[in-house]
């Protein structure tokens, strides 16, 4: 990554725009960031950071403090940064947040969002990547490839905290080398291997519970049967176990099978003496109910005698039922056929319009019979001229109906004329005040397009600074968990070291711990042993507890690993959302979302006001012109219905006139015709009645007749007497019943006296043998029932035994697969958990390092080497840095840092070196990082580095060397700038970056001396 040009304006102490040309200072390969105290010359570098990364290094992080006091109230802070990183050159600029004046209100302000454009320059063009705070901090992220933590120890070298980093133990150096050198997916290894592990313990202990549980399960089964002394003993392997369960249940089983079959047996017989006895009980039963229905057969034999006789009797009189019903259904049609007659005569009679035709009642003979047929002439007559004026009734009615339905429609016209011309007039009237609303509103210019992209952009800075809280809280958290968990390993550490130092301590009473009376000594090899070492009053420090003290420790430090590997990830993601605005004040951030909003909604709502009132303009036309439409339509219907209802009247006064000279004053035509009509029925009715009652007397007569020659041929003398020997239905059935029931019961008793039961119970009642008495029986029935209760519990506890060995044969089968899969299981955990260890610094890993660790270290030892280089020509070849991997005490091995002293021949600590010493040994270090992250596979492309001071600490042969260091760097292509109050180098760099201070603020002057 190298940096070409950066542009400042309102930024820090600058209130101007000053333009730096980096290419410039960097023709000479080295150039000197110079000025007074206070003039600005660490802003420079965080003008760099803040273009880069939308933030600055340290407690200058608060975005909207960025803006320079200096600068004119509304002068927009800005930085420009124009570098080339990966082959590609790319622009960013980035203004904080600040508080613009406001253009309404004189002391008011406004505040204005962090805004960031990203380009790239594309065969010569500069072409937009994007707007968005956080789009351009993501991809510069990922085109960079560092953090801004990274950045400010990489690209900027503060010698302090390199110095620091020269000076930290393995533990603080980690998570730099960690975040260089993304050894992620190392750490992913080793948590698969964990977690393979853990798989592959579960399996095992699945397996291992699974042979258990079987044994367990087969041990309950076998003792719900079984007694103690027949259960196998606890010491037996698990494999043999169900076997003896097995053939101790067999044994139960074939007892259980005996005891059923001899139940059986003893059951059988009862049962056969017990039917024999039920047999001769019921043929006693046959007996006595032959007996008892012979003597009510016998006893009912006069009342047969007597239901046969009456039954006779009846078919007899059935011969004269059908004469006899007859004549007696023609005497009923004459009666009333008289009755109907004369009640319609009657009808008739009272009839309003029976005057006109007639004035006597018509009688029920020949008399009656003509004045019916005269009355119905003059009916037919008057009904045909009365239905003949129907047409002219119906026209009068429909002339009527027309006239009113003509009068409403002339009234609503005029109505709706009346209502039309009013609508338009108000149409015309509201046209007016639209079209004045609509000049008056104007044509403002409206950018909705604008305003939503600026709601999207306070959104988003809304949700990052959301997500910065969120952030800070974890992080806050993870820094005091690992705080807590370095201090608890710490202890745990200061625990097994002392165990360790009081283990080597007692090292002769632990070997002598082991002698044996006789036995030879390890040591010296002498078989006497006069004098043993003893342990001191605390007593013996076993390996074991020395071992599990370490156990213990080690497990706390890869917590704190864990711990310090996540807390690192949160600053990162922290940093992260800093750039993007995440820093801003809550309520500041929803107050520009719900401003940005209220604007948009405004512009919105005034857009969709002007369209609906050109709208509303063009309805109000087009309705204007619908109702003069309407209005003329309506004109001419009136004119039109008026005309229509003049002649409905003259049609009405025609039709009227017509109708008066048929109907009798004061009649309706259709009431006029309904009594006709109805006469006409009467007067038909009496006719038809008078012909039925003809029709029944002869009939009457020919059934007297015909009832007199019937009884004169039968067996009675009267027709009374018939008509008492005839029963009715209900009657006639129930001696049917009592007939037949009686001749079924005959039938009965013939079959019973032909049974074989009741020729059994008579020879036995014959010989005197005797039957059985009920007690008896009932006494051997509950006989059986015990003991089929007692075969039935035999057969459950048989049948319980025999699915017992089933369930037993299952569990040996099952067993067995278990065993088979518990073998690979124990072997495969074995392994697996070795190498979990191995790789995670535990088990047989002597050093203690974990696969990331080791592959840090790798790096570490190559950041050594590169720095060495330099630090070897600073010091005249007196120092090198030397990686060591070794164990010190109980700290995990790998990321040791020392430093070798050619002059002594010693290898000694970091620390012991003098200021200007660790000055050059941590710029060296910090050189040495840069190359070994360059050179990495896929690192970053660092052309650009800035030392910032430290300097003064040299001497004048020192400060020589190290000049000489840094000039060496140009053979690279590489470009160093230092940031220095030294007088001396001021004189030896010609390309200067001059940095001024002022009341109006600061400026910058670029200096490029000739090179002779």
């Amino acid at each position: 990554m190298r940096i070409h040009r950066l542009e400042i304006q309102a930024f820090g102490p600058f209130a101007g725009r000053e333009v730096i040309d980096f290419d410039e200072l960097s023709s000479q390969g080295l150039f000197l960031l110079n000025g007074p105290t206070g003039a600005g010359k660490t802003s420079i570098l965080d003008a760099v950071c803040f273009a880069l990364y939308g933030s600055v290094p340290g407690a200058r992080q608060q975005g909207k403090r960025l803006r320079s006091d200096h600068a004119l109230p509304d002068a927009v802070p800005e930085v420009v940064c124009e570098f080339s990183a990966r082959g590609r050159r790319l622009e960013v600029t980035r203004s904080p947040q600040w508080d613009r004046p406001s253009a309404r209100s004189k002391k008011g302000s406004v505040p204005e969002k962090a805004l960031t454009l990203l380009r790239e320059k594309v065969d010569g063009t500069w072409v937009a990547k994007t707007w968005r705070n956080d789009e351009a901090g993501s991809e510069l992220l990922a085109l960079l490839g560092m953090s801004l933590d990274q950045f400010t120890k990489v690209v900027l070298l503060p010698q302090g905290d390199f110095a620091a980093f020269l000076r930290a133990d393995a533990k603080e150096r980690r998570p730099l080398l960690q975040r260089l050198f993304n050894t992620d997916r190392f750490e992913t290894v080793e948590q698969l291997m964990a977690e393979e592990a853990q798989k592959a313990r579960n399996s095992f202990d699945a397996a291992a519970a699974g042979v258990a549980q079987l044994r367990d399960r087969a041990l309950d089964e076998a003792r719900r049967y079984l007694a103690e002394e027949q259960l196998p003993a606890e010491s037996l392997p698990v494999e043999e176990v169900i076997p003896a369960l097995e053939g101790a249940l067999a044994d139960a089983v074939a007892s259980a099978s005996s005891s059923v079959e001899s139940q059986r047996q003893q059951l059988l017989a009862r049962n056969e003496t017990i039917a024999a006895q039920e047999q001769s009980l019921a043929d006693a039963r046959q007996l006595q109910a032959m007996e008892k229905l012979a003597a009510e057969h016998e006893a009912a034999a006069p009342a047969y005698a007597e239901w046969t006789a009456t039954l006779q009797a009846h078919r007899a009189a059935e011969l004269l039922a059908a004469p006899l019903r007859h004549r007696d259904q023609a005497a009923k049609a004459v009666e009333q056929a008289d009755k109907g007659f004369l009640e319609s005569a009657d009808a008739a009679q009272a009839h309003r319009l029976y005057p006109r035709f007639a004035a006597d009642r018509p009688a029920p003979d020949n008399s009656g019979k003509e004045l019916l047929e005269g009355i119905s002439r003059q009916l037919s007559n008057e009904l045909g001229r009365s239905r003949a004026m129907l047409p002219e009734a119906e026209g009068l009615a429909a002339a009527k109906a027309e006239q009113r339905r003509q009068e409403q429609r002339v009234g609503a016209l005029r109505q709706q004329a009346e209502a039309a011309s009013n609508r338009k007039r108000e149409a015309e009237e509201h046209g007016g005040l639209l079209r004045q609303q609509l000049e008056s509103l104007g044509r403002e210019p409206l950018d909705p397009a604008l305003l939503s992209e600026k709601l999207d952009q306070a959104r988003q800075v809304r949700d990052a600074v959301i997500h910065y809280g969120n952030c800070l809280r974890r992080t806050e958290e993870a820094r005091e968990l690992r705080d807590r968990v370095n201090a608890e390993q710490l202890e745990l550490k200061q625990r097994w070291l002392q165990l360790l130092e009081r283990r080597l301590e007692q090292a002769a009473a632990e070997l002598a711990d082991t002698l044996t009376q006789g036995g030879p000594c390890p040591v010296c090899g002498g078989i006497e042993h006069p004098q043993p070492a003893v342990a001191d009053h605390g007593g013996l420090v076993t390996r074991e507890v020395e071992n599990e003290a370490r156990r213990r420790h080690a497990e706390a430090e890869a917590r704190y690993a864990e711990a310090q590997q996540s807390c690192s990830a949160l600053e990162q993601e922290l940093a992260g959302l800093a750039s993007r605005g995440g820093t801003t004040d809550p309520s500041e951030a929803q107050g520009d979302v719900r401003a940005a909003q209220d604007s948009l909604d405004a512009a919105l709502a005034a857009r969709r006001r002007l369209e609906r009132l050109q709208e509303q303009v063009q309805s109000n036309a087009e309705q204007v012109q619908s109702l003069q439409r309407q209005l003329s339509q309506v004109v001419v219907e009136q004119a039109s219905a008026e005309s229509e209802l003049q002649f409905a009247r003259a049609r009405i006064v025609e039709l009227e006139h017509r109708l008066a000279e048929v109907l009798p004053e004061g009649e309706r035509l259709e009431e006029w015709i309904a009594g006709l009509e109805q006469l006409e029925r009467l007067v038909g009715t009496c006719s038809k009645l008078l012909v039925q009652r003809e029709h029944a007397a002869r009939a009457l007569d020919s059934t007297e007749d015909e009832v007199a020659a019937a009884v004169e041929a039968s067996e009675f003398d009267t027709e009374d007497d018939a008509r008492v020997s005839l029963l009715a239905g209900p009657e006639l059935d129930d001696l049917r019943r009592r007939r037949d029931a009686y001749e079924e019961a005959g039938q009965r008793l013939r079959l019973l006296c032909e049974s074989s039961a009741v020729l059994r119970a008579q020879d036995a009642v014959r010989s005197g043998s005797g039957l059985p008495e009920p007690a008896q029986v009932e006494e051997a029935r509950a006989e059986v029932r015990r003991l089929e209760d007692d075969l039935r519990r035999i057969s459950v506890r048989h049948g319980m035994l025999q699915a017992a060995q089933e369930q037993l044969g299952g569990y040996r089968t099952r067993l067995q697969e278990q065993l088979v899969r518990l073998r690979p299981a124990a072997e495969r955990f074995e392994l697996v958990q070795s190498v979990a260890d191995s790789v995670r610094g535990l088990g047989d890993n002597d050093r203690k390092m974990t696969l990331a660790t080791y592959v840090l270290a790798a790096r570490l030892e190559q950041i050594a080497a590169a720095a060495s280089e330099r630090l070897n020509a600073m010091t005249d070849g007196r120092y090198t840095l030397l990686h060591d991997d070794s164990k010190s005490g109980n700290k995990k091995s790998g990321l040791g840092l020392h430093v070798s002293d050619e002059w002594t021949g010693l290898r000694r600590d970091t620390s012991t070196l003098s200021g200007g010493e660790s000055f050059m040994a941590s710029l060296s270090l910090a050189l040495g990082l840069a190359d070994v992250v360059q050179a990495e596979s896929g690192g970053v492309d660092i052309e650009t580095l800035f030392v910032d001071e430290g300097f003064g600490s040299l001497d004048e042969q020192s400060l020589e060397q190290v000049m000489d260091a840094l000039e060496g760097l140009r053979d690279g292509g590489r470009v160093v700038g230092l940031v220095s109050h030294v007088a001396e180098m001021k004189q030896r760099i010609g390309a200067q970056l001059q940095v001024a201070k002022g009341r109006q603020g600061s400026s910058v002057r670029t200096v490029v001396a000739a090179v002779e």
